[in-house]
């Protein structure tokens, strides 16, 4: 789905998700943001986690404002996520959730 403060709920044409909106950008926006670039490969990623940890999917561009925190693998049928960083994974789920807390360095795509 295609959500924001100033357009209705709008149903994207497949499932795939990288902070991506439906209309185009202006050109000094996608040059920063490389949305459209984005897009293209998490859709070429399919289930290809390795390819969501690194760029273009994995922005280091935190002094911008466009760092990566995470990626998560949601498995809502399931009632599992699995949250992603470059060198480490957190999997949770509502059968056998455990409360706790990740220090991650961010910036290191090693």
């Amino acid at each position: 789905m295609y959500v924001g403060p100033d357009i209705p709920l709008t149903e994207a044409p497949d499932a795939c998700a990288t902070n991506h909106q439906h209309l185009s950008v202006p050109d000094e926006q996608e040059q920063q943001s490389r949305t459209q670039e984005r897009l293209a490969t998490v859709r070429a990623a399919g289930l290809d986690l390795a390819a969501l940890l690194k760029p273009p999917l994995y922005n280091s561009a935190y002094e911008s404002g466009l760092g990566t925190l995470y990626t998560a693998h949601y498995r809502p049928t399931e009632g599992q996520v699995t949250y992603h960083w470059p060198t480490e994974s957190w999997h949770q789920s509502f059968a056998d959730f455990t409360p706790g807390t990740r220090m991650v360095t961010m910036g290191r795509s090693e």
